[in-house]
């Protein structure tokens, strides 16, 4: 069985199992998100938040499609940060903190972040 693991800060690592049979359906699909969050984030749509997740930049053409994307991007990471949480008994907010760090860095050029109020392009 293969692991997924998603290193956050200062060794805080998680490591989830993922199921075999999950593991052929579910890399196709993830690949079909990822690109499609890479989209949105290139157009200006979404940008990183300082809690660890996405949200729709202001002022950004909005629709139920890039809702359910934002909410499927968030609702990926709050399983991870919760079980990150639970396995370092963290509160879950400071792993968030953590993970957003890392967003942070790795935001790419043109990309927007949410920082001091307002959405920021880098």
């Amino acid at each position: 069985m293969r692991t997924l693991t998603l290193c956050l800060t200062a060794g805080l690592i998680l490591t989830a199992p993922i199921p075999a049979f999950a593991q052929q359906k579910a890399q196709p699909q993830q690949n079909i998100i990822k690109h499609t969050k890479e989209s949105a984030q290139q157009y200006g749509l979404i940008g990183e938040l300082p809690n660890g997740l996405v949200g729709a930049v202001t002022g950004a053409y909005k629709d139920a499609y890039l809702e359910e994307l934002i909410t499927s991007i968030n609702q990926g990471r709050m399983i991870i940060y919760k079980a990150a949480a639970k396995k370092k008994r963290l509160p879950i907010e400071y792993v968030q903190a953590k993970a957003a760090d890392q967003f942070y860095k790795a935001v790419g050029p043109g990309h927007y972040y949410y920082k001091n109020g307002g959405w920021q392009k880098k």
